[in-house]
């Protein structure tokens, strides 16, 4: 039963990653219309009839969304029933589950009722939180025991991780903010600069461009601040480190493919590699944040 359990884990995850994948896909190509105010049908019928492809791209992103649900409830009661005294396992699930209903209960608010830019951002949001905590299952599920995940660290870094947790979440509604708003190319093609200065572009949809650049720089420091701080003063907590090693992998990816996404001209394949690797970025150090909570 462990076996099946951890493979059951880790489809869920990749499902998780699936369901991310394909909701940018329906921003990117302006397909949250495509079944018109109708839900959960889709212009009255399960499968429409003669759809145009921004309908396949939103019924298929509902569909495959709906099967991910069943399979997140199934992983979050198989935890619970499975580690019954593990604190962090009973969060984690219920997290896993209250998550996903929400940003589906939101999904389906956008497609009845319009909803402003600010609140469609923070659909992204739900949907990376839903996926961090069936990832931690799933990396829990393969935990030993007798050598649990954890990292012993002060005070002081404990609540610089916490915080620099918090602050990723932040950049991250600024980025989906950016999807929502149409500001991908606020900018035009400059980069780093923005229309070729660093101060034309105040309320417009340039300033909610370049203000999500800012968050991301600051972002990309503090992890590098981090990842320096822990090979320095906590060399022996190898798990820490390998952690931080792919936290700042993945912000160097992160930086790289925003620059090509504004250089290729919002080319479609570079924009979901950024969704893509924000939340695997999201999902490190979500894990980092777990082990140095755990005692």
């Amino acid at each position: 039963m462990k076996r099946l359990y951890q493979i059951h884990a880790i489809l869920t995850s990749l499902g998780m990653l699936l369901v991310l994948l394909m909701g940018a896909v329906v921003t990117k190509t302006d397909s949250g219309d495509g079944c018109g105010n109708s839900w959960p049908l889709c212009y009255g019928e399960i499968l429409p009839t003669q759809p145009k492809l921004e309908t396949i791209i939103e019924v298929s992103h509902r569909y495959v969304s709906a099967w991910l649900g069943i399979l997140v409830i199934i992983l979050a009661i198989w935890a619970w029933r499975r580690d019954k005294n593990r604190k962090e396992v009973k969060v984690l699930a219920g997290s896993a589950v209250f998550f996903i209903v929400l940003q589906g209960l939101l999904g389906a608010a956008a497609v009845i009722w319009s909803q402003s830019s600010a609140v469609l951002a923070s659909h992204f949001g739900f949907s990376l939180v839903s996926f961090a905590s069936v990832l931690l299952l799933a990396i829990l599920s393969f935990e030993n025991p007798e050598k649990p995940f954890t990292a012993k660290v002060s005070a002081g870094f404990k609540k610089n991780i916490y915080w620099l947790f918090a602050y990723l979440y932040v950049v991250v509604y600024t980025g989906a903010l950016v999807r929502h708003t149409g500001s991908s190319m606020g900018c035009g093609p400059d980069f780093p600069l923005c229309n070729g200065s660093v101060a034309n572009f105040f309320g417009s949809q340039a300033g909610i461009h370049f203000m999500h650049r800012i968050a991301a720089l600051v972002l990309f420091l503090w992890i590098i601040y981090s990842w320096y701080h822990s090979r320095k003063h906590y060399r022996n907590q190898v798990v820490l480190n390998r952690g931080f090693q792919f936290a700042l992998l993945f912000v160097l990816l992160q930086g790289a493919s925003g620059a090509l996404i504004v250089l290729s001209n919002l080319n479609l394949f570079v924009a979901l590699s950024h969704g893509l690797i924000i939340s695997f970025l999201f999902g490190t150090l979500s894990f980092i944040a777990l082990i140095v909570y755990r005692k």
